[in-house]
């Protein structure tokens, strides 16, 4: 790669691209919307077929190639999904409502950092032209994209929120309670063989694109509170537990960082309409 850095000898062997190649998007999808038991009962249901090609990735790795960043064209992913969403009036006062989604992705083939071969700058480029870069400064070096199979980074397998409300009368007053639940499973921030991040040798990182596991998490929310004519009044609670997360991690600054779950907040709200 060149860019000017302190190992332009080395990383010559790959000649980064002046561009890069739009990705493509192929969507299958087969659904249902429909209203059942006199339209107390609402679903809405879909499986789907996703072909994604030439997926783009900021490549940086201060280690193996120096100063120097780019974006280049990496996998292809194949995605088999299902998504479902359900609305149901159990009783007069009690309603039931959740959605949710199964995902699986596959690496579908196994691009990598070819050699450019014998240059002015690396006249012992250990790999001929055209192959798979797999030394670097004497040392072996991991193809940054993962092997067939891997699975799509930010993409759990499964996915779901669930909610129930109650409504009821009491005199001139329409009082509710509504408890929720959101649960997200674990998935990873890169490619299968991006360097772990959790590894001794990563800490303090030394790329900006390592692979951390993003556990999974459930958050609860909760809410109390009665109507009358046009006002509500209203106590409500999100991340009622507290969970803490992450949402996400990375070390796009050279230290690992965390987002987290919004913490737990409590709040009364008035509401009047007019």
């Amino acid at each position: 790669m060149t860019g000017g850095s302190l190992f332009d000898k080395f990383t010559e062997q790959y000649l980064t691209p002046v561009s890069w190649n739009s990705d493509k998007l192929i969507n299958n999808e087969l659904g249902i919307k429909s209203e059942f038991l006199h339209h107390r009962v609402v679903l809405n249901a879909s499986a789907f077929w996703m072909s994604w090609n030439n997926v783009q990735w900021a490549l940086g790795d201060l280690v193996n190639f120096g100063s120097l960043g780019f974006v280049a064209n990496g996998p292809s992913y194949a995605v088999k999904g299902v998504e479902l969403q359900l609305v149901a009036r159990v009783t007069e006062g009690l309603t039931l409502q959740g959605s949710s989604s199964w995902t699986r992705s596959e690496q579908t083939n196994t691009p990598c950092l070819t050699s450019s071969g014998i240059t002015p700058g690396t006249p012992n480029n250990p790999t001929p032209a055209g192959q798979c870069i797999t030394v670097i400064r004497g040392l072996p070096y991991t193809n940054p994209w993962g092997p067939l199979g891997s699975s799509l980074p930010y993409s759990p397998p499964v996915q779901f929120n669930v909610r129930a409300r109650y409504d009821w009368s009491a005199g001139v007053f329409r009082p509710f309670a509504m408890v929720g639940a959101s649960h997200i499973a674990s998935m990873h921030n890169a490619p299968e063989y991006y360097p772990d991040g959790d590894a001794p040798a990563q800490n303090p990182p030394t790329s900006t694109v390592l692979k951390y596991t993003i556990p999974g998490y459930t958050s609860y929310d909760a809410a109390l509170g009665v109507s009358r004519d046009n006002w509500t009044v209203q106590v409500q609670g999100t991340n009622i537990t507290n969970a803490y997360g992450p949402t996400n991690v990375s070390s796009a600054q050279y230290i690992k960082a965390e987002i987290p779950l919004r913490p737990r907040v409590v709040m009364a709200r008035f509401v009047y309409t007019f």
